[in-house]
């Protein structure tokens, strides 16, 4: 069955963490708006687990506008924790997922959002150089949606390849993509037993503060009255559950955070190797064997992990982390350097701060670079090579190594709040969006609560004083891989069924 196209200015493909402010935003400011979202809530992943990366690793807030104002509006209701600072990721919230999910609903009802969930998009439609809308299938069978401005935020860059835009995957030389994990929390841990196991040194829960006893110091100082905290960490325990045969699971750290919920802790430890996420069979079987993994992680949680041994399941994400996939080539692609550096563009639309995070894609661990407060240019979040395309999220253009730090939930937010904005000022005008001048965008961002620089000031000394700040260079904790090991996990890829 095939029902009648139909048309809006704006069309935002996905309504994960990108697509809600892409969407939001550019409702807000004026456009007729559509999201288009497969599942049957809003938020994706960003629904399943604790927000990151706010503040630069000054302690600076380098992302507000919309993402702000969702976590404000969780913090009023009793939803959300306060803003922790944290020497690695440089500050995380902990909030209820479901709240969060009303929430998104309510907002993009607030700002005049259609919304269609169910939703797939099955093919892109190009007339020219022009991208000019999507098919998709939903209940009411096969549909065209055409739109003024496409925005691309599926995370896969979905609508760009099936548009015939240029995309890239991968890391330089094998095109393996991060190690994707699906997220759970459990339940039941005894709070008080839990953070005196963290207190252990001999458990090492946290191997970016170890080697800095003045950080580990000041951690111990704060643990017990913080909210929420995150773990990289508990190698030894999980070695010795590896020895008597209880773990093989490739991750060799406990990753998660333990939430502002008491008896609660959200585990970020399980991981596939050479995942390719555009393949079907490839994901699916990925599924099958992360959901094997849970039963291991959580019989290693009641076995060996401190105040955990009447741990349960509580909730599974209802979808895999997936934190890197195609990437769209636009007018500029950003580089390690780029965020490394802190670079400052003249179209700068949004920032980030949060650390460069690879979580190995043939290996255990994660390769991480400290990052200055950076900016995010219009001209990656646009699509080269075809008009009426935006993206973001995810699938800007940037690097494998740049990706790891514009990918965390708070950043895509301001990339979206940044295309929607973009989008619905091009329609109104009847242009271009690569012809709405910068200044005045970026001044319609400011005055809708984005930060773009204006408001940074100077680091608060005390604040540094209090919390502390890693090396800018500092060692990395080593993988538990050897060589072999790790030439072995990159043939992984080749072993899923074709």
């Amino acid at each position: 069955m095939t029902v009648n196209s139909i048309h809006r200015q704006v069309v935002v493909a996905g309504g994960g963490a990108a697509g809600i402010a892409a969407a939001i935003s550019a409702a807000r400011n004026g456009a007729k708006t559509i999201l288009l979202e497969y599942n049957g809530f809003l938020g994706g992943i960003s629904a399943t687990l604790g927000w990151l990366g706010f503040h630069d690793n000054r302690y600076r807030q380098v992302v507000r506008g919309i993402a702000a104002e969702f976590v404000d509006r969780l913090q009023q209701q009793g939803e959300a924790s306060r803003y922790v600072l944290d020497p690695k990721c440089s500050s995380a919230v902990s909030i209820n997922t479901h709240a969060w999910k009303i929430l998104a609903v309510e907002l993009a009802e607030e700002a005049g959002v259609e919304v269609l969930f169910h939703t797939h998009i099955v093919d892109t439609i190009r007339e020219g150089d022009r991208i000019t809308g999507v098919v998709v299938e939903h209940k009411s069978g096969r549909q065209q949606i055409f739109g003024d401005v496409i925005i691309d935020c599926t995370g896969d860059g979905d609508v760009a390849a099936r548009g015939g835009a240029d995309w890239e995957r991968g890391r330089v030389g094998d095109g393996l993509v991060q190690a994707p994990t699906l997220v759970f929390r459990i339940g039941g841990i005894d709070r008080p037993r839990f953070v005196a196991g963290c207190k252990d040194p001999s458990n090492n829960y946290r191997e970016w503060l170890s080697p800095h006893p003045d950080l580990w110091r000041k951690m111990m100082q704060r643990i017990d009255s913080e909210p929420l905290f995150i773990t990289g960490g508990f190698a030894g325990l999980i070695e010795k559950a590896r020895s008597a045969g209880d773990f093989d699971v490739p991750q060799s750290r406990i990753v998660g955070i333990k939430t502002h919920v008491p008896d609660e802790f959200l585990v970020v430890t399980t991981r596939i190797l050479g995942l390719d996420p555009t393949d079907v069979r490839n994901m699916s079987q990925a599924y099958t064997r992360l959901y094997q993994q849970i039963q291991v992680i959580l019989r290693f949680f009641r076995k060996y992990m401190p105040g955990c041994e009447n741990a349960v399941l509580r909730e599974i994400a209802p979808m895999m982390g997936v934190r890197e996939s195609r990437r769209i080539l636009g007018d500029h692609i950003m580089t390690a350097a780029d965020v490394i550096e802190g670079r400052v563009f003249p179209d700068a639309v949004s920032m980030g701060g949060y650390h460069v995070d690879i979580h190995n894609p043939s290996g255990t661990w994660v390769h991480s670079r400290d990052v200055k407060a950076y900016t995010i240019p219009i001209r990656s979040l646009t699509a080269r090579g075809v008009e009426g395309l935006l993206m973001a999220g995810k699938c800007l253009s940037a690097t494998h190594e740049a990706v790891a730090s514009t990918r965390v939930i708070p950043i895509c937010m301001g990339q979206g709040q940044a295309v929607g904005t973009v989008a619905a000022m091009a329609v109104s005008a009847n242009r271009s969006t690569r012809d709405v001048a910068i200044r005045d965008l970026q001044n319609r961002l400011i005055d809708q609560g984005a930060e773009l620089g204006q408001g940074l000031g100077e680091p608060d000394a005390q604040l540094i004083e209090r919390i502390g700040v890693l090396p800018a260079h500092d060692p990395e904790p080593g993988d538990s891989l050897t060589g072999e090991d790790e030439r072995d996990a990159a043939l992984i890829q080749s072993a899923w069924v074709k």
